[in-house]
């Protein structure tokens, strides 16, 4: 058994794909450690011709997966799992890369302390550059979650350290028997996908180990689905919310964790999304009744919730959009457009005060 399955969805990346998998097959804990499972998520540039020519150089530790329909990277990510046999699983993205040591790292860890999951921590980049962040010393902060019901949840983590950014799959290696044993798979043609994967994977993490250190590189690519102008796509973001309702109902565990879920509803499927419409969409979309239909329909009594809740950092834009929630079909979208123009100009002036303190 290899110690770490790496699954790497592939939809047109060939101006890409080499800079991810040079910095896989050098990886510090050698090539016999890693099962490398590249996904051709039925691309239709010359994806696929590059990673049958490393498959062939890398006969024993490359195996590619391709077919004919695209559904996208929740899909290809769930027929990975489903053929990995490591005994953890990692996740990284096409037109990304990663430092040499990032899986010696995480498993050396999750040895040390038997985790379910070891989590590094990431920043933006633009370019590649060997090696920057390589370093021997770094901070361990370890969490063990409580048992509710004879699953696992309270899954709390606080950012902490001095570089990079914690959260992304990516950053992390997971028990493969936790994902398999408990059936838990990506939404499929979808994104936002991880949102979904990462809020059922949650309920059975026993504890978890996360790594000061920067190991992961996101490329910022100007083309990516997540950062375009007036796509539909960025809908998904309401259904994914949605589903993981859903999905919490059928496995027993919403009333658990009813009050939870009712602040992360209301800071993801409302008030995030609003942020979404407001930047990203030139034309808003009509849509702000049947948001706020949705959070009374699942959540009656949000408002007690959310004023007992700890959470007292709402933005002053965002006390106004919850108190906004029952008079949106009230306001005609001539309003509505005002609201828009107002937090957008509230946005840049507080890009500005980040510019002038720098």
């Amino acid at each position: 058994m290899k110690q770490i399955s790496v699954i790497i969805p592939c939809y047109n990346v060939e101006k890409y794909i080499e800079r991810c998998l040079d910095t896989l097959v050098n990886q510090t804990i050698g090539l016999d450690a890693l099962e490398i499972i590249l996904v051709n998520d039925a691309s239709t540039d010359n994806t696929l011709e590059k990673l049958e020519e490393w498959e062939q150089r890398y006969q024993d530790h490359i195996k590619v997966i391709t077919y004919t329909e695209n559904i996208r990277q929740g899909g290809a990510r769930n027929k990975g799992m489903k053929c990995a046999s490591g005994e953890y699983i990692g996740f990284v993205d096409s037109d990304d890369w990663i430092e040499l040591d990032m899986y010696e790292t995480l498993y050396r860890e999750a040895m040390r302390g038997d985790y379910d999951m070891v989590q590094g921590k990431f920043v933006q980049s633009k370019e590649k550059q060997e090696n920057t962040y390589k370093t021997d010393r770094y901070d361990c902060l370890e969490y063990q979650f409580e048992t509710v019901s004879e699953l696992y949840h309270d899954f709390r983590v606080e950012d902490y350290g001095n570089v990079g950014e914690y959260g992304g799959v990516w950053s992390a290696i997971y028990k493969r028997s936790i994902i398999i044993d408990n059936e838990i798979w990506f939404p499929e043609k979808m994104v936002y996908e991880d949102n979904y994967w990462s809020a059922v994977l949650h309920l059975y993490l026993s504890n978890l180990c996360v790594v000061d250190k920067i190991i992961y590189h996101y490329y910022v690519n100007p083309e990516s689905t997540v950062r375009s102008i007036n796509s539909a796509h960025h809908m998904d973001r309401l259904a994914i919310e949605i589903g993981i309702l859903e999905e919490y109902r059928q496995r027993g565990v919403f009333d658990l964790f009813y009050n939870n879920l009712c602040i992360d509803f209301v800071q993801r499927f409302y008030l995030n999304s609003i942020n979404m419409f407001f930047v990203r969409y030139q034309s808003l979309p009509d849509i702000f009744g049947w948001m706020e239909d949705k959070i009374l329909e699942y959540f009656p009594d949000y408002r007690n919730i959310i004023a007992s809740s700890e959470n007292d950092e709402y933005n002053d834009f965002e006390i106004l959009f919850i108190d906004m929630i029952g008079k949106w079909k009230g306001c005609t979208m001539e309003q509505i457009e005002a609201m828009r123009r107002a937090y957008v100009q509230w946005l840049l002036n507080k890009v500005h005060e980040n510019d002038q303190e720098k």
